[in-house]
């Protein structure tokens, strides 16, 4: 369905409709679908380790409770995933990745991990094959300002007002925003600017043919395998 229309698929969480979300295994899943990029969410430890979890508290994931910020990567290394599989190290996924001629979307969620993130990015990885993503703009737009270099990506669920102003500001090379919400306005000025838009999180075929509609740069779905027109979503 979108191997043919220029529109790069990134992974969302891996390959979360196909494999348990922000694991190894899923990552895996999602390069052996023929992913262009996979998107991955991190934290930060309390004893300052970056792992790959996509929710704040653990309860929705694992059979424990509690802030994953809140405890140390010894103990979250005990913490097994409700599929059975372990809570993986941004270091882990980096080192997965690297050679497989893919994109590493890695969305910070709290604003205390943008600097080990980019630490771990900046050391181990070429700048070209990855993008450092938020919904926390100011930690965006203090990257690419420190970081010209470093590709970014802001995230929202909105259009925010002033759009013009506000991503010349920000300056992210990536707008990813909802299929949901966005207008011909955002589409516009985006490529009016010369950035790229990313619509997350692509599933259904109704998604599907309206992204093919508003001809994004990529978008991010559950089911990568969507590429060739094989959808899993309903």
């Amino acid at each position: 369905m979108l191997r043919n229309k220029n529109i790069k698929v990134f992974g969302h969480r891996g390959a979360a409709g196909l494999a348990f979300e922000n694991t190894l295994e899923g990552i895996k899943r999602g390069i052996a679908e023929g992913v262009d990029g996979i998107e991955i969410d991190v934290w930060r430890t309390r004893d300052d380790e970056i792992v790959v979890f996509h929710d704040a508290y653990l309860d929705r994931l694992t059979d424990s409770s509690g802030l994953i910020s809140n405890l140390s990567s010894s103990l979250i290394n005990t913490i097994k995933l409700r599929n059975g599989d372990r809570i993986p190290k941004l270091i882990e996924v980096i080192e997965l990745v690297q050679n497989k001629n893919i994109q590493l979307l890695v969305e910070i969620k709290s604003e205390e991990a943008f600097e080990l993130t980019l630490k771990l990015l900046r050391e181990n990885m070429n700048p070209a094959s990855y993008i450092v993503g938020s919904f926390f703009h100011e930690g965006i737009k203090h990257c690419k300002d420190v970081n010209p270099e470093i590709q970014t990506a802001i995230m929202f669920e909105c259009v925010p007002i002033l759009l013009d102003e506000y991503l010349k500001k920000v300056n992210a090379d990536y707008i990813a925003t909802s299929i949901e919400t966005y207008n011909q306005h955002l589409i516009a000025t985006i490529k009016l600017q010369g950035r790229k838009l990313l619509f997350y999180t692509v599933n259904t075929t109704a998604e599907i043919e309206l992204a093919l509609k508003a001809g994004p740069f990529g978008i991010i779905t559950n089911y990568p395998n969507i590429r060739d027109g094989v959808n899993a979503g309903t």
